[in-house]
């Protein structure tokens, strides 16, 4: 990429990093009020949403789906039946006659905060990401940028968003220039830097300092590395597993009022499932920081992993959006959590929290195809010892290549 920045260029990446900084402290505040409002937490408590969820009531958890089914079912057939068409980010960044439609996409990543505070089971993370994307795009066109210049401005903007929202500069830098950009050049890791680190300033000034998983010293044995290369290869074809359930999930008409109903009912059983699982609720953290911490057993942890599994899928047929980086953390560290209990059953004892966070963010590099950001990502989230890079290395170097050879077989037609 032979494009430099320019003074006109800096000043948008901070302007961007700033409004991105903004949108995620707005968003973050609102969803906490919702979540309080929704399971009957004191407003002027701080609390975590594990604790809120597992105090409501079943009926009250059940309730609030089934509503929080009702208003997604609402908004989304209104905004495909009479919105412009929705764009997703990186086809916004890769094509420049795909621009974001400013109120749809803002409507549309406030239905998505509004609907995981409520106990979707998705992730939080592509409503501050869009709809800074889309604060950023009406810049853009109003002063006229180059191609070049358009595109790594929007994917900055998007990269702002996430590093606001979970307080990762530096795994949001990576995450641009890893999925969005697919460029390595000098002009965009300074572009990256310039906005991820703005927006985190910003969100700091109005939430302070916050960690996502805040985790006292784990233990780390050489046991943990010999597990980590023998969970790789489990770990790929579960996730392998995972993509091909969401593919066979069947393509409803989401312009149709009939979207309601199966939004309201899908939820619905989202809400019986969280009777037994309340930790399924929300985008996956209140799981987490379950496995995270060994404070579940082994028979909780499956149920709780099946439970989740099915409760993403539930709420991808009830047309529901959001993101899946939390949900698919959730889901290998229960996965990470489970096999470790295995294998100390039968070889020397490894740490269950570390093994769930070793797997952790393995899932979420495969699933999410960012093995780089998701690193870097689970480090920044808990700010736990940089020594668990190798593990995951390890982990995904038998991961990895064991998910595409069986994606690779499973595509070949049979004879």
């Amino acid at each position: 990429m032979a494009y430099n920045l320019n003074l006109k260029t800096l000043f948008s990446l901070l302007l961007i990093g700033i409004i991105g900084g903004c949108v995620g402290v707005g968003l973050t505040l609102l969803m906490h009020f919702l979540q309080h409002l929704t399971f009957n937490a004191p407003l002027d408590t701080i609390m975590p949403f594990r604790v809120m969820v597992e105090d409501a009531s079943p009926f009250r958890r059940v309730l609030a789906l089934l509503i929080c089914g009702l208003i997604g079912g609402v908004g989304w057939f209104c905004i495909h039946r009479y919105g412009k068409p929705l764009v997703d980010i990186k086809t916004a960044v890769q094509n420049k006659d795909k621009n974001l439609p400013f109120l749809t996409t803002f409507f549309h990543s406030l239905l998505q905060i509004i609907t995981v505070a409520m106990g979707s089971p998705l992730g939080r993370e592509v409503a501050p990401r869009e709809m800074t994307a889309a604060f950023a795009n009406k810049w853009i066109n109003f002063c006229h940028f180059s191609e070049e210049e358009r595109k790594i401005l929007l994917a900055c903007a998007s990269g702002a968003g996430l590093a606001a929202v979970y307080n990762v500069p530096l795994a949001a830098m990576i995450f641009i220039l890893e999925t969005l950009l697919l460029s390595w050049s000098i002009t965009s890791i300074i572009a990256a830097f310039i906005c991820c680190s703005t927006a985190v300033f910003v969100m700091r000034l109005g939430l302070g300092d916050l960690v996502q998983y805040p985790l006292e010293h784990l233990k780390f044995n050489n046991v943990l590395i010999i597990w980590a290369m023998v969970a790789g290869p489990i770990i790929g074809i579960i996730v392998w597993l995972f993509d091909k359930s969401i593919q066979r999930l069947p393509k409803l008409p989401k312009s149709k009022p009939i979207m309601i109903l199966i939004s309201t009912l899908a939820f619905g059983i989202i809400g019986i499932l969280s009777i037994k699982y309340p930790e399924i609720l929300g985008n996956g953290k209140a799981a987490n920081q379950l496995t995270f911490t060994s404070e579940i057993n082994l028979n909780y942890a499956i149920g709780l992993f099946i439970s989740k599994w099915g409760a993403v899928l539930f709420a991808m047929v009830a047309g529901a959006y959001g993101g899946r980086i939390t949900p698919s953390m959730m889901l290998g560290g229960a996965l990470g959590f489970i096999t470790a209990c295995f294998w100390n059953m039968m070889f020397p004892i490894i740490p269950l929290s570390s093994a769930a966070i070793i797997a952790a963010a393995v899932f979420l590099g495969i699933a999410q195809k960012m093995p780089l950001t998701s690193a870097i990502f689970m480090l920044e989230l808990s700010r736990y010892s940089p020594a668990y890079f190798y593990p995951i290395c390890l982990c995904f170097a038998t991961a990895m290549p064991t998910y595409y050879i069986v994606q690779n077989q499973m595509m070949k037609p049979s004879l």
